[in-house]
């Protein structure tokens, strides 16, 4: 388990073991390729292989393009789409060398639907979308598996922590009609990737159809998210 911040972690591994499991916590940032290089050495000694990925860091800011920082936009396309490739790459001979593996990227929806505030964002998670998508035809006849799983709006820290206002950030109709997620679905989301070996998972079913409508109508559903706001 991986991330910047060790507390959430340890008491995760806590929990891993007190139900029968064995879990290792390491501080690493995705930035940082001797950090991530350096947690996936440990990972592979401590356990003798490595089998899944679930690449899960990411961050986000709203605001309009005129008002967004330029370290905002290079944080996030930092953090969410290169953080992503290289825990990726670095990972890749490992779970090759093991296979059958699976890497599942949790993106977003709004890398399927761009929506207003939050440009630098949707670019970051389509760039994940079409790299783990390129990925795929890469990989699978290899015996390592590809899922990127794309949630709506996950009721996490990330809310705060992005100063996100649903209200005020969101397109209107996702907010009347595409409810919450929790971490728990979209976790059962991903086991559910890896043991059907699927490719894009969409989540909730309604943000599936918008993200559907857009493919098939991108004009009208470009004239439909920015008549309703």
């Amino acid at each position: 388990m991986l991330a910047r911040s060790q507390d959430a972690l340890r008491e995760l591994a806590r929990e891993i073991a007190e139900a029968g499991g064995e879990g290792l916590a390491l501080a690493a940032d995705v930035r940082s390729e001797d950090q991530v290089q350096a947690a996936i050495e440990t990972t592979v000694e401590r356990f003798g292989s490595l089998k899944l990925v679930v690449a899960n860091a990411g961050l986000g800011r709203y605001a309009l393009v005129e008002n967004q920082p330029a370290e905002h936009v290079e944080t996030t396309i930092q953090t969410n789409y290169v953080g992503m490739t290289r825990l990726v790459r670095l990972a890749l001979p490992h779970l090759l060398a093991a296979a059958p593996g699976h890497i599942v990227g949790v993106t977003s929806s709004a890398g399927l639907i761009p929506h207003r505030m939050a440009s630098a964002y949707c670019a970051s998670k389509a760039a994940c979308n079409a790299y783990l998508a390129a990925l795929r035809l890469e990989v699978v006849a290899r015996g390592v598996g590809v899922s990127w799983v794309c949630p709506g709006l996950v009721e996490t820290p990330f809310i705060e922590k992005a100063e996100l206002e649903p209200a005020r950030d969101l397109p209107f109709l996702a907010r009347k009609l595409v409810r919450p997620l929790t971490g728990e679905e979209v976790a059962r989301a991903v086991l559910s990737a890896v043991r059907g070996n699927k490719s894009e998972v969409v989540m909730p079913p309604m943000m599936r159809f918008f993200a559907w409508t857009r493919r098939l109508t991108p004009r009208m559903a470009d004239w439909l998210n920015r008549t309703t706001g």
